[in-house]
């Protein structure tokens, strides 16, 4: 039952992250700007994903554990890469506005 919990919730995280992924798209058309590169947001959301069904599979496989961890920690990482080289504007703009 955990096992699926855990499923079920880095599918929420993947799907979470395609949302960002296409607010950041119409926010780059709005700004007329080039937000960066909005693929990696795909990607780590592919990679969260991943991981999700590889700790459910961990039930019948042991190892599978471990390679989740991996690829969701790195599907953690590209997804902050990808927020921070698309919204790191933000921090610098409420920085200046006090």
């Amino acid at each position: 039952m955990i096992a699926y919990g855990i499923l079920l919730w880095h599918l929420s995280m993947a799907a979470l992250l395609l949302l960002v992924q296409a607010l950041s798209s119409r926010l780059g058309r709005a700004m007329r700007d080039d937000i960066g590169d909005l693929t990696l947001f795909t990607w780590a959301a592919t990679l969260v994903g991943l991981a999700g069904l590889l700790h459910a599979a961990a039930l019948f496989w042991t190892p599978c554990s471990a390679i989740a961890s991996f690829i969701g920690l790195s599907g953690a990482v590209l997804a902050a890469r990808a927020g921070w080289k698309t919204w790191g504007w933000l921090a610098a703009e409420l920085r200046r506005g006090r």
